[in-house]
């Protein structure tokens, strides 16, 4: 039998029953630091419900036979303060996997349109032939709001390209540009670009 009855646990450990009394925990029994612990795993968790679509699409496919939200709030941990606020978005990741980026990987806001953002990469012999038709993907943040990825429509295999910033997003403060293969079956790691 597993179950609960009152304070009392039914559990099964190693093929033995076990029976034994639920820890109980009042409101004020947790200190100043357990409790901003707390806060901060809650905020931490409440951005990783807001990206569902991005760890389902990407971070699954990255974490092979676990899950891949666990990866995703490990790798997007750093990014928040001790209060749990959002401070390093720099420290954010929004792609993963195995798909190598370039060695030489660059964005700039564009000099004659602001609104347009300036990307170059040059690949290795190698990176550049296996991977050449693999689609610039790109993700814009401003003020703690983020787009969903965003396919650019521009191949590996060009080494450039002249990004419209999306509509809403025109004054981002960064940018997270990567890579994800011609079969849509994997994905680079993200590179943050502050714009």
């Amino acid at each position: 039998m597993i179950g609960k009855v009152g304070n009392v646990v039914y559990t099964e450990w190693n093929g033995i029953e076990v029976v034994k009394s639920l820890a109980s925990r009042s409101k004020n029994s947790w200190s100043d630091k357990q409790e901003l612990h707390r806060q901060r795993f809650a905020a931490i968790n409440e951005y990783c419900g807001k990206n569902a679509l991005v760890i389902q699409t990407i971070w699954n496919l990255a974490a092979e036979n676990r899950h891949g939200y666990n990866l995703f709030l490990k790798a997007n941990a750093p990014a928040f303060d001790q209060d749990g606020q959002l401070a390093f978005t720099d420290k954010l990741h929004f792609s993963a996997g195995k798909i190598p980026l370039p060695p030489v990987f660059t964005a700039k806001r564009s000099a004659e349109d602001p609104s347009k953002i300036e990307v170059s990469w040059a690949d290795e012999e190698y990176f550049a032939g296996l991977h050449s038709h693999d689609e610039l993907m790109m993700v814009a943040g401003n003020v703690g709001q983020f787009t969903q990825p965003i396919a650019t429509g521009v191949l590996r295999k060009k080494g450039e390209a002249l990004l419209n910033l999306p509509q809403g997003y025109e004054d981002a403060t960064g940018i997270w540009l990567f890579f994800r293969g011609d079969k849509k079956d994997g994905y680079s790691e993200d590179s943050w670009f502050g714009i």
